[in-house]
């Protein structure tokens, strides 16, 4: 006479296993569903400091507006004390070169240098306003 083998029975887990979980992925989070107009408006009262170091790296969609020239028309850079944390000078070309062409307005108060100006004017002779304040030591 052959044995019954014994099986174990073990008890059903009441966790969800990954079939179990609807295939739905989250909804995307609400700016991205803003008009594109109404996000540049948003980003643009950021300064270029928080737009090249933070904005762009949220999203794709912000990382879209922050790429667009008309973002970069006006540039303040006018350093408020980030000049320790970070080579405002690098900053500033890729905040000059984002505006391909429209910048109108740049500020490199406290920071701007000779040759920082004469990057920018060999690239953008339509820029109206250049301000600079480079305090020398005496």
């Amino acid at each position: 006479m052959r044995k019954k083998k014994f099986k174990l029975q073990r008890p059903k887990s009441t966790k969800k296993t990954t079939t179990d979980v609807p295939s739905t992925s989250a909804p995307p989070p609400p700016w991205t569903e803003l008009p594109r107009d109404v996000t540049a408006n948003i980003l643009h009262r950021l300064g270029p400091i928080e737009l090249l170091e933070s904005a762009q790296e949220v999203c794709t969609t912000w990382k879209d507006v922050c790429l667009e020239p008309a973002m970069w028309r006006v540039i303040d850079m006018k350093n408020l004390g980030y000049h320790d944390m970070y080579d405002l000078q690098i900053m500033c070309r890729d905040a000059v070169d984002r505006s391909q062409g429209q910048l109108i307005e740049i500020n490199i108060e406290h920071f701007g240098t000779d040759d920082l100006i004469r990057y920018i004017s060999e690239r953008y002779i339509f820029a109206i306003c250049i301000f600079w304040f480079f305090k020398r030591h005496v």
